[in-house]
């Protein structure tokens, strides 16, 4: 009689344990510079989508994306570039890095539930922000001492969809 209580407790556990959903199971391909899926990988809570490996400028990132709703976020060149911002849309808003504090406005709105292709280039001089080919935001500063991975991220119950994080040394920019 002494096992019937550990017994119960195991069969417990195992019912809670076999009735919970299991976590998001992707396809992808991951390198140092580099996170591809074809499905996308979805972030929603304090998820975040990093690549293993850190980058000297000058670099070339590409990241091809999309939220359902607000709050597209990545990091690199400062602790957060931020699109689709939940107080303000249409604001790109940049927090951190060489350009802390900067906002600009009718820059920063993404389409909900569209794949955006994100073209990021940062040299030790410069970081450029493009979305969809269009030039949405530039600044000029001391980027030189830069050292990270990339990331992307959701906030404020956001949900988003990443198909890729794509980084290229560069030997020198081009537009």
């Amino acid at each position: 009689m002494k096992f019937t209580r550990p017994i119960l407790v195991c069969l417990f556990l195992l019912f809670f344990a076999t009735s919970t959903t299991p976590a998001q199971q992707v396809a992808a391909r991951i390198s140092r510079d580099g996170i591809v899926s074809p499905e996308g990988i979805v972030l929603v809570g304090n998820d975040r989508l990093t690549t293993p490996g850190s980058f000297r400028p000058p670099v070339d990132i590409t990241i091809v994306a999309k939220t359902d709703s607000t709050n597209l976020r990545m990091a690199y060149a400062a602790d957060q570039v931020i699109f689709n911002w939940e107080l303000n849309n249409k604001e790109l808003r940049i927090d951190g890095g060489p350009a802390r504090a900067m906002a600009k406005a009718d820059a920063g709105e993404l389409p909900r539930d569209q794949y955006v292709i994100i073209r990021w280039v940062v040299t030790p001089k410069k970081q450029s922000i493009y979305v969809n080919k269009k030039l949405r935001f530039e600044h000029e500063g001391d980027y030189s001492q830069i050292d990270k991975p990339v990331s992307v991220f959701p906030a404020a119950d956001s949900k988003v969809t990443v198909k890729s994080i794509a980084v290229k040394q560069m030997a020198s920019f081009v537009p």
